[in-house]
């Protein structure tokens, strides 16, 4: 605990003796150490929580130095000013006393003919014994933290250390926001409780109430002093990050404030159990990370084609807790970075933030379906989505309206690292899981060309059409060869050109080769769709006349936009 300038009044005899001129409101500041003033330039010697104790005699000359003293101490933020009368300085000027009380700047007066050393002794030894006790309790505080982890304790015996110390209510979560543990004193209020919501499965998670803004930093620690806006008011609160290294893994929020000044032994308190709370995560991240790995085994086995793997995937998911109950739905979630980036080339807290979109699609689908299974496939997330329980006749059509409604709050929450979505059709045997897989994984892949959103998609199987019989499994390079077979003369004219004959033959087949409404969507007049028409006609013949060639043209002007797109997911997945 650090020595305030009141108590310090009270433990030194020549302070104890002296008068407190003005800047009475400032005596709660700590005293670090005291200097004495030997130079007229004292400026240059002084540092934060020094007590200032002088007869003024450098300054004797120079009044103007006198009138500024007091601010420039204070702006320095020293704890006080101490003054012994002498022939140099036999009152205290106005100017000198007003700002003082304007600041809350200590002013004081000691007795006549004091030696400094009278002061300087008592209140360092002082200061150094407090500095001692706060070490032990520092390590104490350690040690229990640390024992606690090591014995097997949770976030919440980590939380109620801290509020037990703090004597305030106290909630550590991670960085998706979940609660993981609260500490709580008997008869505190919990108004902190309004920003907590439970969902489906028991989770906690703030809730969307929970908008704090910063209101200060806490010199001397990495916590700030939060408020947010509540249902009973506005609520101060204190939030300080759970760090390993530049990788911010949670916070712990302490649910009120602390003494003004903050005790260091206090900030020590939080700043221990943040310590503890990251050696908590980092254990539980290196278990989930081998959980991840065992669940995995799961999906490789329901995706092999032999019927003892898939057998034994079953097996391992009954054994832990999780039951693959047919009729369901295969769900492939893939984040909406640019097309061309690789996912081993992002920066990291490009991954995380990747990685907190897909959690929040296990979280949002899980509050709709407890039953779901999930496994990660790469950079991607596979979902198990069983209807079993669900006979509502147009169940897969409101399944699709609350998946797109996912996307649209997690674009909102996390935005620009939005998810899409490709959905298989519902299937009713665990057999065909690697079919309901493929489905999907077929039906995010074109969804970006079926719609014209860059993301934020979800596309079920049964809306790709014509593509469910396009396999992506041989690689982007087919597809490319067949566009090209088929569309090059065309394309290489656009390239050389400048021209959008392509965009065009595209336009005027969706709409059944009607004139007039192609027109009007490509806003061009319907002599210059004629013109363009017969030059394309020249360019690639007669085609637009034989059904079959006509059908080979459509399907390479679905194919083409894919390739881009192919390419970049090849590159993410390999």
């Amino acid at each position: 605990m650090p020595l305030t300038l009141r108590e310090a009044m009270q433990l030194v005899e020549p302070l104890r003796k002296s008068r407190v001129l003005a800047g009475e409101r400032g005596l709660d500041n700590i005293v670090q150490s005291v200097n004495v003033m030997e130079v007229p330039d004292i400026l240059e010697w002084v540092h934060e929580g020094q007590l200032l104790v002088t007869t003024m005699y450098p300054l004797r000359d120079s009044a103007a130095a006198i009138e500024t003293l007091v601010p420039r101490l204070a702006e320095k933020r020293l704890a006080g000013l101490a003054v012994t009368p002498s022939d140099y300085i036999e009152e205290f000027s106005k100017s000198m006393v007003d700002s003082a009380n304007a600041l809350d700047f200590p002013l004081i007066e000691l007795p006549k003919k004091v030696s400094f050393i009278d002061i300087i002794q008592p209140i360092t030894s002082q200061i150094l014994k407090l500095q001692a006790n706060e070490l032990l309790e520092s390590e104490e505080i350690h040690r229990q933290f640390i024992d606690l982890v090591l014995s097997g304790g949770t976030y919440g015996n980590i939380a109620q250390g801290i509020s037990q110390r703090l004597k305030i209510p106290v909630t550590v979560v991670d960085r998706f926001r979940r609660v993981l543990g609260d500490g709580f004193i008997i008869g505190h209020p919990q108004t902190h409780k309004d920003f907590i919501r439970e969902e489906v499965g028991g989770d906690r998670y703030l809730n969307s109430q929970y908008q704090p803004r910063i209101k200060s930093e806490i010199l001397g620690s990495k916590a700030v002093l939060k408020e947010v806006d509540g249902p009973k008011g506005t609520i101060e609160h204190i939030v300080c990050p759970v760090m390993v290294g530049p990788m911010r893994l949670g916070d712990i929020i302490v649910w009120g404030t602390l003494t003004e000044p903050p005790k260091s032994i206090e900030l020590i308190a939080i700043e221990h159990g943040t310590t503890v709370a990251a050696l908590k995560m980092m254990e539980m991240r290196s278990i989930g990370e081998v959980e991840d790995r065992f669940r995995n085994e799961i999906l490789r086995g329901l995706l092999s084609g032999q019927p003892a793997d898939r057998k034994r995937a079953i097996q391992l998911s009954n054994e832990q807790g999780s039951r693959l109950l047919p009729p369901y739905a295969v769900i492939v979630v893939g984040s909406d970075y640019p097309a061309g980036t690789s996912l081993t080339k992002v920066q990291s807290i490009e991954q995380r933030n990747i990685g907190s979109s897909l959690h929040l699609v296990t979280r949002y689908i899980r509050s709709n379906e407890p039953e779901t299974s999930y496994w990660y496939h790469g950079a991607r997330l596979v979902v198990f989505y069983p209807f079993s329980m669900d006979k509502t006749p147009n169940a897969k059509s409101l399944f699709i309206q609350k998946l797109r409604k996912i996307c649209e709050r997690i674009k909102t929450e996390n935005s620009p690292y939005t998810v899409s979505m490709g959905v298989s059709s519902i299937t009713f045997g665990l057999d065909d899981f690697r079919v309901a897989f493929e489905n999907a994984k077929r039906s995010l892949e074109f969804g970006y060309t079926l719609q014209e959103k860059a993301g934020n998609l979800v596309t079920p199987y049964e809306d790709i059409g014509l593509l469910r019989v396009i396999s992506m499994e041989q690689g982007p390079h087919n597809l490319e060869r067949y566009c090209r077979d088929t569309l090059g003369p065309l394309l290489t004219y656009d390239r050389e050109n400048d021209t959008d004959l392509t965009e065009t033959l595209r336009t005027f087949l969706e709409q059944s080769q009607n004139l007039t409404k192609t027109s009007k969507i490509l806003y061009i007049h319907y002599n210059t769709l004629r013109y363009r028409l017969e030059r394309i006609k020249e360019i690639i013949g007669d085609s637009l006349d034989n059904p079959q060639s006509r059908l080979a043209i459509e399907v390479a002007l679905h194919l083409y936009p894919l390739i881009d797109r192919s390419f970049a997911v090849q590159e993410n997945e390999s």
